[in-house]
């Protein structure tokens, strides 16, 4: 148990069951606010929040207290940055006005699942910068809020990998890349022939703060959680008194 947002990102290559296990972990945390990002519209998430096509409308949908949403990517629309045509200007692509909106909001679990799409090792657009450094704690009008992100992607190599070593969580079945296998085996302190070897739904896990590796095999009944997240709350507006700031909500 813990009071604090967390950051958990799953690997794996297809069929390792890095989808299902983050559903798990969703499922045992309950967030009341949770929005997700689904770039190649996986029927698989269709449980995990309302469908919406125009981001609009989803963002427009986060000012309810309670809320479980999930946007479907609009290919035909710039998901990353780009120069606005006439202005010339910078202009924030679907990814970028995701993360605005999700850090205006607060208090609430992002799911960003294809990471690798919108991120690269050496980093991402600056609104989802924001959310990864500043997101586990900050504080917007005197409201204290937080982010939990949880993050998925098939490789490690093509994600941000500030993120990554901002996770508290690292969660990995096989890496199919044995190059890349080697590497990450180094980084998280297990055996890079395991790694690029292991069966489906088998699974390594790296925790912050507790030395060692956790193994497991995902599944599909009592399942292994991590910490889990209390629900994330709004705080009063802080006073101008002598008492400090507002203090956040569990998460």
């Amino acid at each position: 148990m813990t009071d604090k947002a967390l950051a958990i990102v799953a690997f794996g290559a297809r069929g390792t069951g890095k989808t299902a296990w983050v559903k798990q972990q969703l499922r045992q945390m309950a967030p009341s606010r949770l929005i997700v990002w689904d770039y190649k519209h996986d029927p698989s998430l269709k449980d995990l929040g309302k469908p919406y096509t125009d981001l609009a409308q989803f963002i427009a949908a986060m000012s309810a207290p309670t809320f479980q949403l999930r946007y479907l990517v609009n290919h035909d629309l710039p998901v990353h940055d780009f120069k606005h045509p006439v202005t010339k200007r910078k202009t924030p692509g679907q990814f970028s006005l995701f993360c605005m909106a999700a850090f205006e909001a607060g208090n609430l679990t992002m799911f960003p699942d294809e990471l690798g799409e919108v991120t690269r090792s050496n980093g991402g657009p600056p609104a989802w910068k924001k959310c990864v450094n500043v997101g586990r704690d900050y504080e917007i009008k005197g409201i204290r809020k937080a982010l939990t992100i949880i993050g998925a992607n098939q490789r490690p190599a093509e994600v941000d990998k500030t993120f990554i070593s901002n996770c508290d969580i690292i969660h990995s079945g096989r890496l199919g890349d044995v190059a890349e296998a080697r590497k990450y085996a180094a980084s998280w302190g297990c055996d890079p022939v395991e790694l690029a070897n292991m069966a489906d739904l088998t699974w390594i896990e790296v925790h912050r703060g507790t030395p060692g590796v956790i193994h497991g095999t995902l599944t599909f009944g009592n399942t292994k959680a991590p910490p889990r997240a209390k629900e994330v709350k709004k705080s009063a507006p802080a006073k101008r008194a002598s008492k400090g700031p507002a203090r956040r909500g569990p998460i």
